[in-house]
């Protein structure tokens, strides 16, 4: 049953969709490791969660600098560990519009050196597989493996034969921004560029909007570890990771001018189990102005409307393109929404998130909604 239901997360992924031309507004930056997980831990004992997190903060610090119009939102900035699928669920929760996890390498063979960057996918090779294994080996730390991932095993190969039915919608932005960070490595600092890939790793794979994993240099190799763990190195390393999202944040931008946004059209939806009918008339969700603060759990996006079974207070947004956002509930707390949100979980929507609105209708962090509450 657990595989079934992985399965049919899969599938709601497949036919989610991105329009072009979206501007960057939100960058979620995911500290690899932390915690009681270590990471890969270099000749002389650097650990990959030490350098990750200085990498992480440097680059989300050039981004609030030279953006500041632009949310950088951190997975961690001290040293915890945070479970795999969490640090994707934060990415949602946030509505990012990019999400980047930071890494640094490891290999047997101690002159393995250069860096390369990742994208969701399901790539067969050897090599690629290792790196996925090594970095989804950290769900063996947490406590909830089964309630999270299923019967998933990340130290076998079998396992990810699942991989192969998803697809990632957002591959395309996903490949250009790493291909250009991978650039920056190469034509930049003069790193060995061993690539853009595709890997199915756990981290990506749940989040909702452009993401790659970089692997920044080779702590198994005594010259990449003494370059990673030294200031120069570190700023080098950030200012090219910064140089490749500030390309895709000024590139959307220009795109955003001259392509019209698909805008959210809530419309009200009406269902008929025997011929489902749609009424376009105008309408908003269900907001309660009287509160600064209102709920709601998006637990699935798909292109057609269907009828929902079990899931209260269903309310369906068109939001162009043929697709279609379905919401449950109108909470005015936290605690309230959490509890919509495991009962939905429960019955067959494992990644659906809370969304907060304000008593305007627009979207706010949860944080910000949790401080605001009444």
């Amino acid at each position: 049953m657990r595989k079934k239901g992985l399965l049919l997360v899969l599938f709601s992924f497949l036919v989610m969709t991105i329009f072009a031309g979206k501007p960057i507004k939100v960058v979620v930056l995911d500290a690899g490791h932390g915690g009681n997980d270590p990471g890969a831990i270099g000749i002389t004992g650097v650990k990959e969660k030490d350098i990750t997190l200085i990498l992480a903060l440097k680059v989300g610090k050039m981004l609030e600098t030279f953006y500041p119009n632009v949310k950088v939102v951190y997975t961690r900035t001290t040293d915890v560990f945070i479970p795999l699928n969490r640090r994707a669920q934060i990415a949602n929760e946030q509505h990012a519009d990019f999400f980047m996890s930071i890494h640094c390498n490891s290999a047997t063979n101690s002159s393995s050196y250069g860096t390369e960057t990742f994208v969701m996918g399901m790539d067969k090779s050897a090599a690629n597989l290792a790196v996925a294994q090594k970095e989804n080996a950290s769900i063996l730390l947490e406590s909830n493996t089964k309630e999270n991932y299923g019967d998933f095993d990340p130290t076998s190969p079998e396992a990810y034969i699942i991989f192969s039915l998803y697809q990632n919608v957002y591959l395309e932005q996903s490949l250009k921004v790493a291909s250009t960070i991978q650039s920056e490595f190469k034509n930049t600092l003069h790193k060995v560029d061993r690539g853009v890939k595709q890997a199915p790793l756990l981290v990506l794979w749940r989040t909702a909007m452009p993401s790659i994993l970089v692997e920044t240099g080779f702590l198994s190799n005594k010259t990449e570890e003494a370059y990673l763990n030294s200031a120069k190195g570190q700023e080098e390393l950030a200012k090219a990771m910064f140089r490749g999202i500030e390309k895709m944040i000024k590139e959307n931008a220009v795109a955003e001018q001259t392509v019209t946004p698909i805008q959210e059209n809530r419309t009200s939806v009406q269902v008929d189990t025997n011929n489902v009918k749609i009424d376009t008339t105008d309408s908003k969700l269900v907001i309660d102005s009287t509160k600064q603060v209102n709920y709601k759990v998006q637990f699935m996006v798909i292109n057609r409307v269907v009828t929902i079974d079990k899931i209260p207070d269903v309310e369906i947004v068109k939001i162009g393109n043929g697709r279609y956002k379905y919401y449950s509930g109108n909470m005015s707390t936290y605690a309230e929404a959490t509890e919509r949100l495991q009962y939905i979980s429960a019955h067959g929507y494992p990644d659906a998130y809370i969304v907060a609105f304000d008593k305007n209708g627009n979207t706010m962090s949860i944080q910000d909604a949790k401080k605001n509450e009444r």
